[in-house]
């Protein structure tokens, strides 16, 4: 029954709010190719209950129609016809796609996920590309993006690697994440130039780039990094804006490159919810769900302004005159090589004297003296791919087996 507010309501003892409750969105996915092996497709049904639980929406009519995925969709347009798997938070079932049921079932859905295989580029490691088909119709562009799709790699299955991170970054970014212009941006700078101070002391022009995205997620960046500085324009992204930035926020779930263990942050949260066309925000994450999770996340965290504003070597010899030992990743000082504690039998070696290709995401070149050569980690002495070991104790590799 619907409840109506009137003045006289003002009287009863429990207040009623006027404003519609949200609810879990629904997410939901389509793969043309059947269902993933196992340990995959699990990952893939946690995801859309991480979804359901985490971000919430209002109940609202859609204008999308279920004509639009035959004329628009990449991989299921027309004549394709034939039986989907539809993977839902709770179980999976096949359908005609052409049929009365998955016109219901596209109904019924805020967003539909289409998988298809990735045709080139893929590799030898896991990896998918998502996004959203946002239509020219001002009237749906108000709307949440109902139709998205998902590139994925066919490699062979990891043991190890977290598939479910990978879709939630995946659909994440099929919500809007990193892929549309915000309702209400605060950003009037994408990108600025500064002086990156390198090892020997020489300087170099380096270039930070920022979301496109609202106060309310700067404030969640200089909360966490413990820095109130007007100096601090934005938050920081990857050249693309599509993500966080690798360097400043290491294993948060929307960097770039996904480690072993990836965390959603209350600054991925604002980001969110910052994303949105129209009078009315779509979206709506659920902190008290997602707590546990962004409260475990906590690289950086109090590093401070040098850290988001200066180089890593100002950073470190700023924590140094302060007597404040190097964190985690960095390399101790004593020794560039150390090495994780697999097993008693088995150690994994780690070092900052790696060599590698590429060029720096904030545009440094390569420094003429410097033995700290990866450009991904601003050749800074930063262990490379750190998180994807760090369950393991650190120890000298002269370890006694």
């Amino acid at each position: 029954m619907q409840i109506r507010c009137l003045f006289l309501l003002i009287l009863l003892v429990s207040a009623i709010s006027c404003s519609p409750r949200r609810r879990g969105i629904r997410v939901v996915a389509v793969n043309k190719d059947g269902l993933f092996p196992d340990r995959v497709q699990s990952s893939l049904e946690s995801a859309l209950k991480w979804f359901e639980n985490a971000v919430l929406v209002h109940d609202s009519y859609s204008d999308y129609v279920v004509d639009y995925v035959g004329k628009y969709v990449p991989g299921y347009q027309e004549p394709f016809a034939g039986r989907v798997t539809i993977q839902t938070p709770n179980k999976a079932f096949s359908l005609e796609i052409l049929s009365d049921e998955f016109k219901t079932f596209f109904e019924y859905s805020d967003v539909v996920v289409f998988i298809r295989a990735k045709s080139f580029g893929c590799g030898t490691q896991p990896q998918a590309f998502g996004g959203s088909m946002r239509p020219k119709s001002p009237r749906l562009r108000a709307s949440i993006p109902k139709l998205a799709f998902m590139e994925y790699c066919y490699n062979r299955v990891s043991d190890t690697f977290s598939y479910f991170d990978l879709f939630r970054h995946e659909i994440l970014h099929s919500l809007g994440y990193g892929v549309f212009e915000p309702e209400d941006s605060a950003m009037t700078v994408t990108e600025e130039k500064y002086q990156w101070k390198n090892e020997d002391g020489t300087e170099s022009t380096a270039t930070r780039y920022f979301f496109n995205t609202s106060q309310v997620a700067l404030n969640e960046v200089k909360n966490y990094f413990g820095c109130d500085s007007d100096n601090l324009k934005g938050v920081e992204s990857d050249g693309g804006g599509m993500h966080l930035n690798e360097y400043i926020f290491q294993n948060e779930l929307m960097t770039p490159t996904l480690a072993e263990k990836n965390y959603f942050s209350y600054i991925s949260a604002a980001i969110l919810e910052n994303i949105y066309t129209g009078n009315a925000q779509w979206y709506m994450v659920n902190r008290t769900f997602i707590g546990p999770e962004a409260d475990a996340y906590n690289f950086g965290k109090g590093f401070g302004c040098s850290w988001l504003l200066n180089s890593c070597y100002e950073f470190l010899e700023g924590r140094k005159n302060d007597n404040v030992p190097r964190p985690a990743p960095f390399c101790l000082e004593d020794s560039v090589q150390k090495c994780f504690k697999k097993s008693e039998n088995e150690l994994i070696a780690f070092s900052c004297e790696l060599r590698d290709s590429g060029a720096a995401d904030n545009n440094i070149p390569r420094p003429l003296n410097t033995k700290y050569n990866v450009p991904s980690t601003r050749y800074c002495p930063i262990y490379p791919n750190y998180f994807e070991n760090s369950k393991y104790e650190l120890v000298d590799c002269q370890h006694q087996k």
